[in-house]
Formats: structure tokens, C-alpha cells, sequence
């Protein structure tokens, strides 16, 4: 049994208040890892600021999705999976590039493997990367700006799939169709 509380609008601490208004506002609905966020209101304020804030990079939907989903798959976080899955269907990414980063299995574009591969080896390795990696990252055609793109938005991911695993959170209705297993788990 968790020791965390899933708050809400009417039970939040006052602080996260206006971060509450802003995602139900935001989602129509309060998702269940804002609510557990809330506990915190700089965790939560910091995730969603972060969160509008990497909607604006030079990367493309399906890209940011397929950074967000490579790490939520590295730190087998179910409810992002899930989440992440459904959102990115919903907002037309390729459903062969969905499946292929929640099986793990190989994606036929070679620039989203190059930013697959990208995104995996800075978690893995904590940001300690090769030039190599670099090098290869850049002449698939993402720039620098793209590279520290990725770092925020592996930091969003981060703070999601902790939080998740750290309080338990279960499925929104709304990504119940989308749930994920790990595939060690399968």
C-alpha cells in the first residue's frame, strides 16, 4: 500500500492549487501522477513548466516521443508507457514506431535509431557519452540545440517515471487500452 497520497483539487496543499487548475485545464481531467505530484508543489510546478516547455523544441512530435517513450522504456515506467503510447497515437505518430520502442524492437527510420540510440546512451550513461555518439547524432541531421533538447527532455522523464515508481501510480482511464509490461516481465 502506498504511503502517498493522490490529491485533488479539494485536498491539495494550497501552493499546488493553481498547478491543479492549470492540468485539468490543460488534460480535462486531473492524471493520476499530477495528483500524487501535488504533495510537492515545486515537483509538480517544475514538471509542468518543464512539460510546456519542451513542446516548443526543434524536434518533431514523433521525435520527442520517441525520446520520452526510449526513456520511459529504460526505466520500465508502466503508467508513462501506457500514457505516452495512447497520447502519441492519438497525435498521429506511426503506430510501427510506437510498437517498435514498446517491444524494443528496431525502427525503420534511421534517423529516429540514431535518436533512439542518442537518448538511450546518455541515460545508460549518465550524460558521459562518446564523440562517436556525438558525431553520429549530428550527422543524422539534429543539431546542438536538438542534443540539449533531448537532455530536457530526458529530465521530464525522470521526474515522471521517479515519481511513479516511487508512489505507485496506476492508469488514467484513458491509457487503460495502452497498458505495458516490460518484456522480461512478458
Amino acid at each position: 500500500m502506498s504511503r502517498f497520497t493522490k490529491y485533488n483539487r479539494y485536498n491539495a496543499p494550497q501552493e499546488s492549487l493553481p498547478h491543479l487548475d492549470k492540468a485539468q485545464e490543460l488534460h480535462g481531467f486531473l492524471p493520476n501522477l499530477l495528483g500524487y505530484m501535488a504533495e510537492s508543489p515545486s515537483l509538480l510546478g517544475s514538471y509542468l513548466f518543464l512539460s510546456e516547455q519542451v513542446n516548443h523544441t526543434d524536434l518533431t512530435q514523433t521525435e520527442r516521443q520517441v525520446v520520452l517513450m526510449t526513456v520511459n522504456r529504460f526505466h520500465e515506467c508502466r503508467y508513462c508507457m501506457a500514457g505516452h503510447s495512447q497520447f502519441s497515437e492519438a497525435h498521429g505518430v506511426d503506430m510501427e514506431v510506437i510498437d517498435a520502442i514498446r517491444d524494443d524492437r528496431p525502427l525503420s527510420n534511421p534517423k529516429f535509431v540514431v535518436l533512439r540510440n542518442f537518448t538511450l546512451k546518455l541515460v545508460e550513461a549518465r550524460g558521459v557519452v562518446s564523440q562517436a555518439l556525438v558525431s553520429d547524432f549530428f550527422n543524422a541531421g539534429y543539431s546542438r540545440r536538438n542534443a540539449l533538447e533531448v537532455i530536457a527532455l530526458i529530465a521530464l522523464k525522470t521526474m515522471s517515471n521517479y515519481t511513479n515508481h516511487l508512489v505507485g501510480t496506476d492508469l488514467d482511464g484513458f491509457a487503460m487500452n495502452q497498458r505495458w509490461v516490460p518484456v522480461n516481465e512478458r
